[in-house]
């Protein structure tokens, strides 16, 4: 029997989600894994039955940022963030990793026709999207709560871990449904909105052991999305500008997890 397109649209998510699980700690996952898969499972199917894939698509969205937070918090409770250089040093490490994937699917941008469908390679990089705007967005979320006393930080920092999982809960629905990439569009509003505020406060008040103009180098997406708005007649000239935006996202990210890791390194022969 061929399966129907509700069995494969959740036994697709059931598989990213289980992936996604072993962000929590190994205790964690063994005792409560299977209960949180039987409980994701059965509310995709409770979704689909009411919404279709549009209803997977917003129960994704809720899952992606619950499962940062709780991660993060689990992570804590095992202590494997002791110290708050541990924790910078997680933060730091996640940011790496996102801005890499971030900055490789940038060049899917570069595919010469339109992309309402890609194809080849740059189907492959499109894909990296969503782990790059998912270890940005916990990364955030680590650095905000290793900022918690300094309000601007924490909540800029929010706000951009937040505009990432949501980015990442876009991609995850644009799968599912093209129609709804508009969500993949507010998270990266609410991203760069966030970056910038952090980084005009960062320019006078460094908190990261980073130049301090480089998370303001983002504000330069207010600029390219102003350009890509007003619709070039050249398709090609909107392509340059998309890959040139979310390229430089992917590169203060890793600059800026780079310069974390670095701080660590070099606080470790202290520490000992």
């Amino acid at each position: 029997m061929n399966p129907t397109p509700q069995t494969r649209w959740i036994a697709f998510s059931e598989r990213v989600y289980r992936v996604l699980l072993l962000l929590y700690p190994a205790d964690y996952r063994r005792e409560y894994g299977w209960l949180m898969v039987q409980l994701f499972r059965d509310v995709c199917r409770q979704r689909y039955h009411q919404q279709g894939r549009i209803g997977i698509a917003l129960w994704w969205c809720r899952t992606v940022f619950d499962l940062a937070l709780t991660v993060i918090e689990q992570r804590r409770k095992v202590r494997l963030m002791i110290s708050k250089a541990t924790f910078v040093h997680f933060a730091g490490f996640m940011l790496v990793l996102g801005g890499a994937f971030s900055g490789l699917a940038a060049f899917s941008q570069l595919q010469p026709d339109d992309h309402f469908t890609y194809h080849g390679l740059y189907q492959v990089l499109i894909l990296l999207w969503a782990p790059g705007t998912l270890f940005v967005g916990l990364g955030c979320v680590g650095l905000a709560l290793s900022y918690e006393s300094i309000f601007w930080a924490k909540w800029t920092l929010y706000l951009c871990g937040v505009g990432s999982l949501v980015m990442t809960a876009g991609m995850f629905a644009t799968f599912l449904n093209e129609s709804l990439w508009n969500l993949w569009f507010i998270g990266a509003l609410l991203h760069i909105s966030g970056l910038t505020a952090f980084g005009l406060r960062h320019a006078f008040k460094p908190v990261l052991p980073c130049f301090r103009g480089l998370p303001l180098q983002m504000a330069l997406g207010w600029v390219i999305i102003g350009l890509g708005i007003l619709r070039t007649d050249s398709q090609t000239t909107n392509n340059l500008l998309s890959f040139l935006m979310f390229i430089g996202t992917g590169l203060v990210w890793l600059a800026i997890g780079q310069a974390i890791h670095r701080q660590r390194r070099q606080a470790e022969p202290a520490i000992a």
